[in-house]
């Protein structure tokens, strides 16, 4: 059975975890810039995930404006988003592309790391970090046993596990 998230108390079930984005379906659209949502009632995408503790497949569903606009930024134009920090590594100019066939794209949603009295207006904020990093580093990452990519020891170990691109809103901490 599919695990579906919709409202805030559903996507508490996966809060702080690293998922791996295996499916992005816009229903929406940047333009110029902003977000250009098909009708009010609409999501503005689906997500379908891995999160580290889940089984089960999920499919999430996006409905803040800089949540969908920073999964566009990593699937379709590699841009900074409006009211995000933008992480490149290694540090070197944004590249504009869309995810290449060697990358992968990961978010975690949480309500817990807002700024000071922001967390007061948590219900109207963002959720997410998007990051893209390089294909199998989720796998890698997760891999507690050294099984996968055994040859990687230590600090290249943990450099092939790097985001090369962050997107974080600047209403939480970093």
């Amino acid at each position: 059975m599919e695990k579906t998230l919709l409202k805030d108390k559903d996507w508490a079930s996966i809060d702080g975890q690293l998922c791996l984005v295996t499916d992005f379906t816009p229903m929406a659209k940047v333009e110029n810039g902003s977000v250009v949502a098909m009708s009010a009632d609409t999501p503005y995408a689906s997500v379908r995930l891995r999160c580290e503790r889940s089984a089960e497949d999920i499919t999430g569903f996006i409905s803040h404006k800089t949540d969908f606009a920073m999964l566009w930024a990593a699937f379709k134009q590699r841009t900074a988003v409006r009211g995000t920090r933008v992480e490149v590594y290694p540090p070197e100019e944004l590249n504009s592309a869309s995810l290449g066939d060697n990358e992968e794209v990961w978010l975690v949603w949480t309500r817990k790391n807002y700024r000071g009295a922001v967390r007061l207006f948590g219900s109207f904020l963002p959720r997410l970090v998007v990051m893209v990093s390089r294909k199998g580093a989720f796998e890698l990452t997760l891999d507690r046993t050294g099984r996968i990519r055994p040859e990687l020891k230590g600090e290249a170990r943990a450099m092939a596990t790097l985001p090369l691109v962050t997107w974080t809103p600047e209403v939480m901490r970093q």
